[in-house]
């Protein structure tokens, strides 16, 4: 049994959405149609990443570059991560972005060790992405979800930490839950544990306070 704090990328672990800072900068025009099918339910949030990507013409260094330039950590992420070090958690990104800018800002902080789960990007004639599952298997939906499960029936206590309507089947599994936006109004009054924060300090004042008694080390 492990001590997973789970976490989403986009607006969490970076304050933008380096997808759409990518899309807007480098997709085909007509990825907004693929956006209104998303938001109306006709595709989920992987097939609606798949599509976009497929109209974007650029290479991968220009792509890397340009998101991790792009985009702001959350103050307090690199103390979140000392705080789960020491206190025997595994720090874990789930994302449904690309592992191109995930990656590019991960390694670029130094944290090359942390573990990170997202689209599997490369380049053919045209951008391709593939979300695979814990047990490998490509998924058009559910990817959040699948790693979150899998933490869940390995008998993980998880702590999940994001923003958006993608973390709420993720986030509707695990035993503890700090929200922003979307997620925390979707949870509000539903998740026993639900905490909102705003900076990653939000989340490690939280933790030093509960988590011993949630996990019974305390």
């Amino acid at each position: 049994m492990a001590n997973i704090l789970c976490l989403d990328f986009d607006d969490t672990v970076v304050m933008e959405n380096a997808a759409r800072l990518v899309f807007e900068r480098f997709a085909a025009p007509h990825w907004r149609e693929f956006e209104a099918r998303y938001h109306d339910g006709q595709l989920s949030v992987e097939q609606f990443n798949a599509a976009v990507l497929d109209t974007v013409d650029a290479g991968g260094d220009e792509l890397r570059e340009f998101a991790v330039n792009a985009v702001t950590v959350r103050p307090g992420f690199l103390e979140l991560l000392d705080w789960a070090h020491w206190n025997g958690w595994l720090a874990t990104v789930v994302s449904n972005g690309f592992d191109f800018y995930v990656d590019g800002v991960l390694d670029s902080l130094g944290l090359d060790r942390v573990a990170r789960h997202s689209g599997r990007t490369r380049q053919d004639y045209r951008w391709r992405v593939t979300y695979f599952s814990p047990r490998g298997v490509a998924l058009e939906e559910g990817f959040k979800l699948s790693y979150a499960a899998a933490f869940q029936n390995a008998g993980d206590f998880v702590a999940y930490v994001g923003d958006g309507a993608s973390d709420v089947p993720a986030a509707r599994v695990a035993q503890a839950v700090f929200a922003r936006d979307t997620l925390l109004q979707r949870l509000d009054g539903e998740h026993p544990r639900l905490f909102p924060f705003e900076t990653f300090e939000d989340v490690t004042a939280k933790l030093t306070a509960h988590a011993a008694g949630w996990t019974g080390d305390g």
